[in-house]
């Protein structure tokens, strides 16, 4: 069984995405994410931890943080998974969804922050 690249139209749609994806440009500031600024509080949970290795399980619970940590930051780069997602969501989707659901996709979480601050400035005009 092949790849989803190797499906018919793959290659041009990857190509096309791509050429999107350069034009669109990113979403939202990092710094602004909240996947950012949990991680920031997690890993400074880690900091507290390993900074007493004495302590029974401080070492167990400080790596467990800073996997979880791992978890949150948003990546510099779409996840490896993004354009399959994409790619598949339109045989799944009516419309095809422009955004994967990995967690901290570099791509696709700036733009799911962008899409939720327009949607709540939206709603704040509404209330007015």
């Amino acid at each position: 069984m092949g790849t989803w690249q190797g499906e018919p139209g793959a290659w041009e749609w990857r190509a096309a995405a791509d050429a999107a994806d350069r034009l669109c440009g990113p979403g939202a500031p990092v710094h602004e994410l909240p996947g950012d600024t949990h991680g920031c509080a997690v890993l400074e949970e880690a900091l507290q931890l390993l900074a007493d290795p004495e302590v029974p399980g401080n070492l167990t619970a400080g790596r467990s943080a800073l996997h979880r940590a791992l978890g949150l930051f948003p990546q510099s780069v779409p996840d490896q998974l993004c354009r399959e997602h994409r790619w598949r969501s339109r045989r799944w989707r009516a419309p095809a969804s422009e955004v994967c659901d990995r967690r901290a996709c570099g791509r696709c979480l700036p733009l799911k922050a962008a899409a939720d601050r327009d949607r709540t400035n939206l709603a704040e005009q509404v209330l007015r």
